[in-house]
C-alpha cells in the first residue's frame, strides 16, 4: 500500500514495531499485515488530532510485546535464514583468510565459527528488539550497538587463539584448493544477493577484505594498521547503512 502521510513520531514507532517483530522471528508477510493495518489506524487518529499513545497506550514496549506474542514464530522461514547467515558469514571469513594466506583451520574453528555466529545472530536480534522497544537517545542506540559490535571482536578473536589451548587435526588447502574454495565462496555470496535482491552480501566482505589488504601495503606497525582498516571498514559500513536508509526513505514517499 501507498505510505500515507504520518507524524515522524508515528512513521518511527512504526519503523519500530517492524524491527522488533522480525527480530522476534515473525514471518514477513504477517508484519506487513500488521504494520500496514496500525499505519491505517494512526493516520485516522491523526486525522482527529489524536496522540500515537491514543492508538497504542502509554507503553510502546508493552504494545510491541502484545503483538508478538498474538503472532507465531517463523520456524521455517528462520530454519532457512539461519544457515544462509553463517554460511554467509563463513564465505566472508574464508575468503579473508584466503586473501592473506591461504584456507587453514583447525578442526576447534570449523566447530567455533558457526556457533559463535549463532550466538551473535541471538545477540544482535536482542539488541535490535531491545533498542526498538525503547525511546533511547541516540548515544545510547550507539552504546548498545558498540558492545554488540565488541562482543562479536572479542568473540572471533577469542575463536583465533582457542587453537593454543585445545588441540585437534588442521585441515589446510594447497593453491588449486585455495582457488576451489574461494570461487565456491564467492559463487555463494552473488547466491544470496540475486536472492536477497540486494548486494549487502557482496559489500560486506569487501568492506571486511579490502581496507585491511590496501593498509597492508603501508609502512605502519601491525597495531596501526589493524585498527585503521577496522576504523575504515566500520566507516564504510556505516556510510553503506545511511545510504541504504536515505534511499529506502526517498523511494517510499
Amino acid at each position: 500500500m501507498n505510505q500515507l502521510p504520518l507524524s515522524k513520531k508515528s512513521q518511527t514507532f512504526i519503523e519500530n514495531l517492524r524491527i522488533y517483530l522480525f527480530s522476534c522471528g515473525k514471518k514477513t508477510n504477517e508484519i506487513d499485515e500488521i504494520t500496514d493495518e496500525l499505519e491505517v489506524h494512526l493516520y485516522e487518529a491523526e486525522k482527529e488530532n489524536k496522540s500515537v499513545e491514543h492508538i497504542i497506550g502509554s507503553s510502546p514496549k508493552e504494545y510491541m510485546e502484545q503483538i508478538s506474542g498474538e503472532m507465531s514464530f517463523d520456524v521455517r522461514g528462520w530454519a532457512k535464514y539461519v544457515p544462509i547467515i553463517i554460511l554467509g558469514a563463513f564465505s566472508g571469513i574464508v575468503l579473508k583468510d584466503i586473501v592473506f594466506g591461504g584456507f587453514q583451520y583447525s578442526l576447534v574453528e570449523l566447530i567455533g565459527y558457526p556457533l559463535v555466529c549463532i550466538v551473535l545472530l541471538l545477540a544482535y536480534m536482542w539488541t535490535f528488539r531491545h533498542i526498538s522497544s525503547h525511546n533511547f537517545s541516540k548515544a545510547k542506540e550507539f552504546f548498545f550497538l558498540y558492545l554488540v559490535s565488541f562482543l562479536s571482536i572479542a568473540m572471533f578473536v577469542g575463536l583465533m587463539f582457542l587453537p593454543n589451548y585445545i588441540e585437534s587435526p588442521i585441515i589446510m588447502h594447497g593453491y588449486y584448493g585455495n582457488l576451489i574454495v574461494a570461487s565456491m565462496a564467492i559463487s555463494f555470496l552473488i547466491g544470496i544477493s540475486i536472492w536477497s535482491k540486494t548486494i549487502v552480501s557482496i559489500v560486506l566482505p569487501i568492506f571486511y577484505i579490502v581496507p585491511e589488504y590496501l593498509v597492508g601495503f603501508t609502512d605502519l606497525s601491525v597495531g596501526n594498521q589493524l585498527w585503521i582498516s577496522s576504523l575504515i571498514m566500520y566507516a564504510l559500513i556505516g556510510a553503506y547503512l545511511f545510504f541504504e536508509m536515505k534511499r529506502t526513505s526517498t523511494s517510499a514517499k
